[in-house]
């Protein structure tokens, strides 16, 4: 190596690659948990796939069978999206007649989102896919670790929450 080059890279503040591989592969919760979402998500989409939904869309429709006339702010919350990412879902759901969308009369600076009849008839058809491939992802992994992971996962957003 020229001497211009390793003085360089002695004076080249960047880790080298390969310990910083090492380092994220070992310690970086955030893409492990990237990983595991990006997995999952694949996995219950391609049973829901069969009612053109996605999981975010499952979850919205979800969501409002449980509680209907949310607002956009509480249904983000509850579903644990930005605003940005729900308002485009909820597009795509209102242009298939799925939600609705309107501002009630006491209070019109505030959007709420409903459920229509026939976002509540492809709910109703999602409901045993999304059972299905809960039951599948509980298989893999076992009704222990899935019991595990779900404890983990609730107090971990539980503490970044707060």
């Amino acid at each position: 190596m020229s001497r211009k080059r390793e003085s360089a890279r002695r004076n080249d503040p960047s880790p080298d690659p390969a310990a910083f591989r090492q380092l994220m592969e070992e310690g970086c919760t955030v893409l492990r948990l990237h990983a595991a979402t990006r997995l999952g998500m694949q996995a219950y989409n391609a049973f829901i796939a069969e009612v053109d939904l996605t999981m975010p869309q499952f979850a919205t429709l979800a969501s409002l069978y449980q509680e209907d006339g949310l607002s956009v702010t509480a249904l983000a919350q509850l579903i644990g999206v930005d605003s940005t990412t729900l308002t485009r879902n909820l597009r795509l759901l209102e242009k298939r007649n799925l939600i609705s969308q309107g501002t009630p009369a006491d209070d019109r600076r505030r959007r709420v989102v409903r459920l229509t009849p026939e976002g509540r008839r492809l709910f109703a058809r999602a409901l045993p896919l999304w059972q299905k491939a809960q039951a599948a992802l509980t298989k893999k992994l076992g009704a222990a670790q899935t019991a595990a992971l779900h404890h983990q996962l609730s107090q971990t957003i539980e503490k970044l929450r707060s």
